[in-house]
């Protein structure tokens, strides 16, 4: 399969499509991976739908950043230039915050948003178990600096890798880890370029006009778990799945139950 590229301001974007029968389906990545994070769920996805993916800018074969760029505008652009028209998004970890800020405010666009453990930051005005779980992520994220500093980017990445994702197997750890290295310019860079909504998707689910599915693991961060319960409670018309042998990357830590989860909530 041959990958595709767009041109947005400033930059390009990669992208590949693969299948040609059933609903479209996009992908989007965790923050410190690409395309290649979904290739174990094309191999059966692609089988029922038109799936496509792409890497974001920063990451994979899309181009570095080095100014502000519109993140929903770069994601319309991809769909233009895969001519699709309205798709179901399935977003990981902060590719479900992506794809939620796409769906506010290009709804004509999107059929449904599946967000797989979505990832937003600081919770606005916290509830004191959510500072609580905010204390936990502050501290790992902590790690991760001082680990930059100390040892370089490959040790930062497993015990990132390892944090968010406890019960995969090591042969997928090194995977996922592998990934997170041949990412991590966005470990680096001193701020993030990417622009969403203002105010932005976390203070804004109320207005989602678009069915929302939320998928999280029971061994994701406490965090992760109540932001997808905040996201659950606050759209309109929103689900929510825990899937309980699961962590932040339920297609390799729970593969059988996240494709029956996929296959029932994509469709």
């Amino acid at each position: 399969m041959r990958g595709h590229y767009v041109d947005v301001p400033d930059g390009y974007l990669y992208y590949e499509q693969h299948g040609d029968c059933g609903p479209d389906v996009v992908l989007l990545n965790g923050g410190l991976a690409d395309t290649r994070m979904w290739d174990s769920t094309i191999a059966w996805l692609a089988k029922s739908a038109r799936v496509t993916t792409w890497d974001y800018r920063d990451n994979g074969l899309s181009s570095a950043s080095f100014a502000p760029y519109d993140e929903i505008a770069d994601l319309l652009a991809v769909l233009d230039a895969a001519e699709v028209s309205r798709a179901v998004l399935v977003g990981s970890s902060d590719g479900g915050r992506r794809a939620l800020a796409f769906a506010h405010r290009h709804p004509e666009r999107v059929a449904k948003v599946c967000a797989l453990g979505p990832s937003f930051g600081e919770f606005p005005e916290p509830s004191p178990a959510e500072e609580t779980a905010r204390v936990v992520m502050r501290n790992h994220f902590a790690e991760i600096t001082d680990l930059l500093e100390t040892e370089g980017v490959p040790a930062a990445a497993a015990h990132d890798i390892d944090g968010w994702c406890p019960q995969v197997t090591e042969a997928d750890r090194r995977l996922l880890t592998g990934l997170a290295v041949a990412n991590s310019r966005i470990l680096v860079m001193e701020e993030a370029h990417g622009q969403e909504l203002d105010p932005p998707i976390k203070a804004r689910f109320a207005e989602l006009a678009v069915p929302v599915h939320v998928l999280v693991g029971k061994h994701d961060f406490q965090g992760t778990q109540l932001w997808a319960q905040r996201l659950a409670a606050q759209a309109p018309n929103a689900t929510l799945s825990i899937l309980p042998h699961a962590d932040h990357m339920p297609m390799y830590s729970a593969p059988a139950a996240f494709r029956e989860w996929i296959t029932h909530h994509a469709s």
